[in-house]
């Protein structure tokens, strides 16, 4: 998963949860000590360009992700190589024509690090076959072209076979213990949201509100972390029919919850009343919750799982108005599906947690997309990292600046660590600073007293322990590099004015960052989260039309771009919490945080009636009420993405005056009779589902009428 996602989980926390050691410390331990032997080991055995390897254990921590699986180092591996081949046969193809070579190089590491950021696994993959395609160019030098690039590749590699090993073998982290342990968090998180639904007196709106958006935040961490490791962790892949059907149910669950968590006229009925064995189907569910809860906890229940059916009180319903039948047959169908749910998910924990022969899938998640192709941030990241690849040619062809090529290689590759990330141009100067303050006196005092690899062994480990205890995620790199600014190998000769020479290319690249951060396109927190606010809510608008639209070629184009709503999400809290306060004093972080929060609530509602798109669209009741019912949902989401007046929301409350009676009308006096019980449900549920978009809209416009986006808007000089 690319760096630059808001909702990666940074390497340290995919330690192991079981171990008495603190999870950075074991982490920073892992990392320095690889970082270590890539040094050593190759300076052993007389092998030049050990910071090759060093650099590859550095940009795989502080960008990829801690795994106990074998077939990702085998995945990195072949990215090196795949760099390799690709940078050596540009290299042999335009052996003569250097410009017409950088273009081709430049496509090819654009392109690929534009991979690397739309997958949304561990794609460090495409990042070092970014890095080797351009390090295997000698600075357009012929002579020995060949085996410099061949050295190159096969350091990298080296690095990649050294941080697995040392990942595998000292404190492996057990991907599929956290992964159960996640999964465990959000059952309990669905036993709570149901506690809250038949128990709603005992809790106040936006208690609810805020346990819906924890609610949805966790299911969101858990599809993203089962998304990026379901494909490279052995004790996952051997059980994907069993975790598929764990994914496919907790969707279900969602779908069931939370619309009815967020419809408030549902907490005015009593069920009892229209329901006989209303008790005894809420006491089945909890049951069936608490089971759920155990089975993950490793407490196996041998004895059958018993579904109960709804028992309706003949004719309570007659003489009610269809809003109180929408709410009962809402709850109805509600425990139905959540005890069919609650069955199919203990009988896949049968299985993945005790082994239990029998288990046949018979559900398909939807799961997260593995690539997210449309996304604006990642365009605007390709074009970034095209545009800084020439500045930084340009200054190389011209003045040549220390480091020689090198120097556009290190542009080329820590764009997407800075493009639309937290590392502002204030944090990269002081990240490299502090990195030359260790590093200077170490140069001029402590490295040449140095006589036994030990001595250098402990000076190593010591340097990257710090950088990755410290510091977390990409932002260690930069103090890291003050370590490669040393020079180190086996035959040291000490000449001040290298160091500084190496100190200033360092700095060079990061005037070339600014430059891009900031051309061709703007990184200010304030302009983009109007822009994502903006697009999020044009997003919604394409999913209400898209879920109700009839299939087709446009249907298909604009299903591509479904995957980008919570990519949006994520980029609205990260960027929202960098908005200075302080030179915006009316758009305060509360402020900023509920719109955040109306945002998830909505987007989840809609990633349910995306779920239940099929079931609505064979319903013929619910296709006869569809007519002109999303384009107001849709125009009102518009209406929020232009920031209009209250207009647009005025007529849409307006048009739900006499809902009852053309309810009456549409549905008429022996509906009860005339339709399909199951039909009638489905089509309760929908109205109920529709209400509850309707006023989750309706909360994130009262929460952007909070916001003064004009003053966003404004330049902070």
């Amino acid at each position: 998963m690319p760096a630059t996602t808001a909702s990666q989980v940074t390497p340290a926390e995919t330690e192991a949860v079981a171990s008495p050691v603190p999870a950075k410390f074991r982490y920073a331990t892992k990392t320095a000590l690889s970082l270590t032997l890539a040094y050593l080991i190759p300076m052993a055995m007389g092998w030049s360009q050990a910071s090759t390897a060093a650099t590859t254990v550095m940009l795989i921590a502080a960008t990829g992700m801690v795994s106990d699986s074998l077939q990702k180092g085998v995945l990195r591996v072949l990215g090196t190589m795949v760099g390799a081949v690709l940078g050596l046969s540009l290299i042999a193809l335009f052996p003569q024509d250097r410009m017409v070579y950088l273009l081709a190089v430049s496509i090819a590491a654009s392109s690929a690090i534009y991979l690397y950021n739309v997958y949304q696994g561990d794609s460090t993959v495409f990042m070092l076959t970014a890095v080797v395609t351009l390090m295997v160019f000698n600075g357009g030098d012929a002579e020995g072209a060949f085996l410099y690039g061949v050295e190159r590749a096969f350091m990298t590699a080296f690095g990649v076979v050294v941080y697995t090993v040392v990942a595998s073998i000292l404190w492996p982290v057990k991907t599929a213990d956290n992964t159960r342990a996640l999964a465990a968090s959000v059952a309990v998180g669905y036993r709570q949201a149901f506690e809250r639904l038949v128990h709603p007196e005992a809790t106040s709106q936006s208690g609810v509100d805020e346990q819906l958006a924890d609610l949805l935040a966790g299911e969101d961490a858990f599809q993203t972390h089962f998304a990026a490791i379901k494909s490279g962790t052995d004790a996952v892949a051997a059980y994907l029919p069993e975790w598929n059907c764990v994914l496919s149910c907790y969707e279900e669950l969602e779908a069931a919850l939370v619309p009815a968590l967020t419809s408030e006229p549902l907490h005015t009925v009593d069920f009892s009343r229209y329901i006989d064995n209303y008790p005894q189907l809420i006491a089945q569910v909890n049951a069936l919750f608490h089971r759920v809860e155990s089975a993950w906890q490793g407490q196996r229940d041998n004895s059958d799982i018993q579904t109960l059916e709804v028992q309706y009180n003949a004719g309570s319903l007659r003489q009610e108005t269809h809003l109180t039948a929408a709410a009962v047959a809402t709850r109805a169908e509600l425990l139905q599906k959540i005890q069919a749910t609650m069955a199919d998910l203990l009988a896949a924990l049968d299985s993945l947690m005790f082994d239990r022969a029998g288990f046949t899938a018979t559900r398909t998640p939807r799961g997260k997309p593995a690539f997210v192709w449309l996304d604006r941030e990642n365009f605007k990241t390709a074009l970034r990292a095209f545009t800084t690849f020439w500045i930084a040619t340009a200054i190389w062809v011209e003045f040549n600046p220390p480091g020689g090529f090198m120097f556009v290689t290190m542009c080329m590759v820590f764009i997407p660590l800075v493009s639309y990330t937290p590392v502002t141009p204030k944090l990269l100067f002081i990240l490299l600073t502090l990195g030359f303050v260790f590093a200077l006196p170490a140069y001029v005092f402590l490295l040449p007293q140095l006589t036994h690899w030990m001595e250098l062994a402990a000076f190593l480990f010591g340097y990257a322990f710090i950088g990755f205890y410290v510091l977390q995620g990409p932002v260690s790199i930069f103090f890291l590099m003050g370590l490669f600014t040393l020079g180190i190998q086996n035959s040291m000769s000490y000449h001040f004015d290298g160091i500084l020479l190496s100190i200033l290319m360092f700095y060079l690249v990061c005037t070339v960052l600014i430059i891009s951060v900031h051309f061709p396109f703007t990184s200010k927190p304030e302009r983009l989260y109007a822009s994502l606010r903006r697009r999020f809510f044009n997003h919604c608008a394409l999913l209400i039309r898209v879920n109700t639209a009839p299939p087709g070629l446009p249907t298909l184009f604009a299903r591509l771009r479904m995957g980008n709503g919570a990519a949006l999400l994520a980029k609205m809290r990260s960027w929202g919490a960098m908005i200075d306060d302080n030179y915006f004093p009316a758009n305060g972080k509360q402020q900023i945080n509920t719109l955040n929060r109306a945002c998830e609530l909505l987007y989840g509602q809609l990633q349910i009636m995306s779920l239940r798109r099929q079931t609505f669209a064979d319903n013929p009741l619910i296709a006869a009420a569809r007519h002109g019912a999303a384009n107001s949902l849709a125009r009102l989401c518009h209406a929020l993405a232009q920031n209009s007046s209250e207009e647009p929301f005025e007529q849409v409350k307006a048009s739900l005056v006499g809902t009852e009676q053309r309810l009456d009308e549409f549905l008429g006096n022996d509906y009860l009779h005339r339709y399909d019980r199951a039909q009638l449900a489905q089509f309760y549920v929908y109205l109920n589902l529709q209400v509850s978009i309707l006023a989750s809209i309706q909360a994130c416009g009262e929460a952007q009428a909070d916001l003064d986006w004009r003053q966003l808007g404004d330049t902070r000089f």
